[in-house]
């Protein structure tokens, strides 16, 4: 099994170019796994809108009071 080598690289529109140079021989067979970065205004927007669609949207959720969180209220006692 070949190790792990995380690199960074752009996309010239034809290939991918290292930000770095490899330490592999030419003809070195690899697979890619590509994670796509989105720039920051890209994820501050999608931020921004999970935000609002949270504000929007509020879960109605039963709150609870502080003796209906006592140990004896939670458990049965056990002989």
């Amino acid at each position: 099994m070949m190790p792990t080598i995380v690199i960074e690289a752009e996309y010239d529109g034809k290939v991918l170019i290292p930000k770095k140079p490899l330490d592999l021989p030419v003809g070195t067979r690899v697979q890619l796994s590509l994670h796509v970065e989105q720039n920051a205004e890209e994820r501050l927007q999608r931020l921004r809108a999970l935000w609002q669609h949270f504000e929007e949207n509020p879960v109605d959720v039963p709150g609870l009071d502080d003796e209906a969180l006592r140990r004896e209220n939670l458990y049965e006692d056990r002989l």
